[in-house]
């Protein structure tokens, strides 16, 4: 291969959401990159089982893996990669720790000198907070070749911080290519109500919603990261339910089972965007900003923690089923799909601007 990339995340650390970017990333570039002899080198968490280097290799053959560690912004190896791509997310914030922030910062602004290129997509901003970190990344950003934003408020922060950065609204990498959760065809909805829950957001809240589903309708509680496993399986033991329909679900029986459903109310970003495609009325839950921009920008309801108060399951449903037109959501989620082309066509054209001999080790 002529050239080698970056790809940088949160990989490989059981969270889907994560690992749906990285998958809808290497479907969609691999068009792009093989033409152009680019071979990748993706940051993992964790040491990849053998499944799911071979999981990815399938999408992408020329791919190989690095965990993520104190010493990868200075490690020599990555001198002669060309490239850096960060394909979604929400990489630069110091919500969950200074320490994640300026990592991030460290391995980006390698790839804004001698020749290379930095490319960041899909992403979401923030919170950064601290006059420290904000120079620091407004610096960072206005290196870097290409950031597409995948909501307004992410791309409105940059234009203002970071005037110099090449910018373009984008959404997020899962619009990038076909999902297997989208549903193409009406689906008759099945008497069954998903919550995509998570640890301390808003338990007391939801413990009573979820016992409040009608005995007509069966619950999924779903785990989209494997902390939450734990949290869903005590959730499941100590709840007094009307009837006995109540599953815990994988990330993955969440996906095949999504489409169809009655309404997912989801504490996950992704739950949420899976729920759009899959044509199933939903409702976020949480203060979390992303997922009360995408809510707003598809039209669709979410409760803030301490709006929730005592909501039924048939409150949730009645909201979402009075919000939810398909023809609007199968029209916004057609114009993330464009977004998504005209990036694609984009990194395409400043990939082959930059030649050979341009890159330089450090």
């Amino acid at each position: 291969m002529a050239a080698q990339a970056l790809v940088l995340g949160y990989f490989g650390a059981k969270n889907w959401g994560d690992d749906l970017i990285l998958e809808s990333f290497l479907r969609a570039y691999r068009e792009v990159l093989e033409p152009a002899g680019i071979a990748l080198t993706v940051t993992v968490k964790q040491p990849p089982s053998r499944a799911y280097q071979e999981e990815l290799r399938a999408l992408f053959p020329h791919i190989s893996f690095t965990p993520v560690s104190p010493l990868l912004p200075t490690a020599l190896r990555f001198s002669k990669h060309r490239f850096l791509f960060c394909p979604g997310g929400s990489l630069l914030q110091n919500a969950t720790s200074n320490r994640s922030l300026l990592y991030y910062l460290s391995v980006i602004s390698r790839f804004t000198v001698r020749g290379r290129r930095a490319f960041m997509l899909n992403q979401g901003i923030g919170p950064i907070t601290g006059q420290r970190y904000l120079e620091a990344t407004r610096r960072v950003l206005a290196r870097i070749a290409l950031f597409t934003a995948r909501d307004q408020d992410t791309l409105a922060w940059v234009r203002e911080n970071a005037p110099e950065c090449r910018t373009q609204l984008a959404s997020d990498g899962v619009f990038a290519c076909d999902q297997p959760f989208t549903v193409r065809e009406a689906v008759r909805p099945k008497k069954a109500l998903v919550f995509a829950l998570r640890e301390g957001i808003a338990e007391e809240a939801m413990e009573f919603t979820i016992s409040s589903v009608p005995r007509t309708h069966s619950v999924f509680l779903a785990a989209l990261q494997a902390a939450d496993l734990h949290y869903l399986r005590e959730l499941r033991t100590r709840t007094v339910f009307p009837h006995e329909r109540v599953e815990v679900l994988g990330a993955a029986e969440f996906a095949r089972r999504l489409p169809g459903c009655a309404l997912c109310v989801s504490e996950r970003y992704h739950g949420l965007i899976a729920a759009m495609l899959a044509r199933v009325p939903y409702v976020g839950i949480g203060d979390d900003p992303k997922i009360i921009s995408f809510c707003k920008e598809t039209g669709m309801p979410y409760f803030v923690r301490d709006a929730l108060h005592e909501a039924t399951a048939e409150d949730l449903l009645a909201r979402a089923q009075a919000a939810y037109n398909q023809e609007r959501l199968d029209a916004v989620a057609a114009a993330y799909r464009q977004r998504q082309q005209q990036q694609r066509e984009l990194v395409a054209s400043l990939i082959r601007e930059l030649e050979p001999s341009a890159t330089t080790a450090d």
